[in-house]
């Protein structure tokens, strides 16, 4: 009998030990924030699974590179989040899980879910090797009193912007941005050429839309706008929008809660708005601009695969979501979170509803930009054309054809570099 009873708990012992799993989680967030997601999973997630998780908080400059070795050396975490076009890199050499192959009727309602446009930086040749958390997003702040005092209507189009400049101007005021998505770059660049309807890469994922009519003309939109309207070439304080130096500013939706909480003396005074738009020849006005997902992936050295998915399902849940983003603005009120599950926006209660349905419709208009072979590091030439229609007084047509040239040889580059992995996937 006491020789039965022990094999029982011998087995017993055995079975806890195997259910017992803990995954390990590098998540690219502040201290406070991994804190955040780690007792919500202590509250809800693992009582209902069983399932425990280890979350270490990381900046982008350390995952990357820790990243890169863990891979190397074959000894990674189970989960990570990533930079927005690192899960195509990764997966590529075989070190993250294709979620879309692995999991194609769950992964595909997820999908359902997302806003618009969130998936270009994560997918290549079918596959998708992360799912974006949130995002980050350009978005447009005015100063309602200073609009109201001179009579001044928001401008719905760039037309409008070039129109107003020069009142601005007379009053010693003007555009800028205050910390993207109004520079001469990559990501500012990209937000006029698609507004043109061009692209940066195109549908192939091999090579580049740069030389395109539509994508020189948003370029030298751009350009226009510090060559010839002089707006500032480096993101301003944000205290000179609150001072009313700059009533019209272009940032990112992370900017939103630092305004707010920052300058409490203009609250009641400002607005958000949809980025200023381009008319096309077809008439369709596009509010377009750049984003920048935040995804999750799973390691393919994972055990634990199967339980990394439950977590990442359960993450995505519309009020697991919601609660996240509750409790990230209460333990960081300067911080910020905009899911990337379009169902949560109606559940949002920590901005005010005006402001939310102004993120919510940015945020279809907002574009990731696609991945391309070689397209992460050829972003430098763009940037660089910008720099040399500032800098040197470069034509914009000719420099904007000769970042195409460099970045369509790189292209081609890594097409003969990654050949191998490109087999795999097709």
């Amino acid at each position: 009998m006491k020789k039965r009873f022990a094999i029982l708990l011998v087995i017993l012992a055995v079975a806890l030990g195997v259910n017992a799993v803990t995954l390990e989680v590098w998540w690219t967030r502040p201290n406070e924030i991994a804190q955040v997601i780690k007792d919500m999973a202590n509250e809800y997630f693992t009582p209902q699974t069983g399932i425990e998780l280890n979350f270490t908080a990381m900046n982008y400059d350390d995952l990357w590179s820790k990243a890169m070795l863990a891979l190397a050396a074959g000894d990674t975490p189970d989960l990570a989040s990533f930079g927005s076009e690192w899960p195509v890199e990764f997966g590529m050499r075989g070190g993250l899980v294709d979620l879309r192959a692995e999991h194609p009727e769950e992964f595909a309602e997820i999908e359902k879910k997302l806003y618009p446009g969130q998936m270009r930086s994560l997918e290549f040749m079918g596959t998708a090797f992360g799912i974006p958390v949130e995002f980050g997003f350009g978005l447009t702040y005015y100063r309602t009193d200073i609009f109201a005092e001179n009579g001044w209507e928001y401008p719905t189009t760039w037309d409008e912007v070039r129109a107003l400049l020069p009142k601005f101007q007379a009053n010693g005021m003007n555009l800028a941005c205050i910390s993207q998505y109004l520079l001469p770059d990559f990501q500012s660049v990209m937000t006029f050429i698609w507004q043109h309807g061009g692209v940066y890469v195109n549908d192939d994922g091999v090579s580049s839309g740069l030389n395109t009519p539509e994508a020189i003309a948003g370029f030298k939109e751009l350009m226009e706008l510090f060559t010839v309207y002089k707006i500032p070439q480096a993101p301003v304080p944000m205290n000179t929008f609150a001072s009313g130096e700059y009533p019209l500013v272009v940032g990112g939706n992370w900017n939103y809660s630092a305004v707010d909480q920052g300058f409490p003396q203009i609250r009641g005074k400002w607005s958000v708005g949809l980025t200023p738009g381009t008319v096309r020849s077809d008439g369709f006005l596009s509010h377009s601009i750049y984003n920048g997902p935040l995804p999750i992936g799973i390691f393919k050295n994972s055990k634990y695969q199967k339980e990394g998915w439950e977590f990442i399902k359960w993450f995505m849940q519309d009020e697991v979501q919601a609660e996240y983003g509750r409790r990230v603005m209460q333990v960081m009120p300067s911080g910020f979170f905009f899911s990337a599950n379009m169902n949560v926006a109606s559940k949002i209660d920590y901005f005010p509803e005006d402001h939310v349905k102004v993120m919510y419709e940015q945020s279809y208009h907002s574009m990731a930009p696609r991945y391309g072979l070689g397209s992460v590091v050829s972003q430098r030439h763009v940037t660089n054309a910008a720099m040399s229609v500032i800098l040197q007084g470069t034509d914009p047509e000719k420099a904007l054809l000769e970042a195409h040239d460099l970045v369509q040889a790189e292209m081609k580059r890594k097409q003969v570099e990654f050949a191998r992995f490109i087999s795999r996937l097709k």
